[in-house]
């Protein structure tokens, strides 16, 4: 992925789709929704949703898509992440 939003969870987290499309109705300033890639996977020490974004973000805009998918994952009871986005 050139572009990418990564949600990163340490320890093994129950993460599916209902998360995937809150991510991305929180990123709609940097995505093509019938054409985003999503990956869910997990490593030894954490898990991680990535998604596909279709134009580098600037600070500015990288900082409200943050702000937006956090605010969105805590409504949905998670607390302890960390958001990527690559500008």
């Amino acid at each position: 992925m050139k572009h990418y939003i990564n949600i990163v969870w340490q320890g093994k987290e129950e993460v599916d789709e209902i998360v995937a499309e809150t991510v991305m109705s929180g990123s709609d300033v940097a995505l093509l929704e019938s054409e985003t890639n999503i990956e869910i996977y997990e490593t030894e020490t954490e898990t991680v949703l990535a998604v596909e974004t279709h134009k580098a973000l600037n600070e500015e805009e990288a900082d409200q898509v943050a702000e937006r998918v956090a605010n969105k994952l805590f409504d949905l009871g998670y607390d302890d992440f960390d958001i990527e986005i690559s500008v």
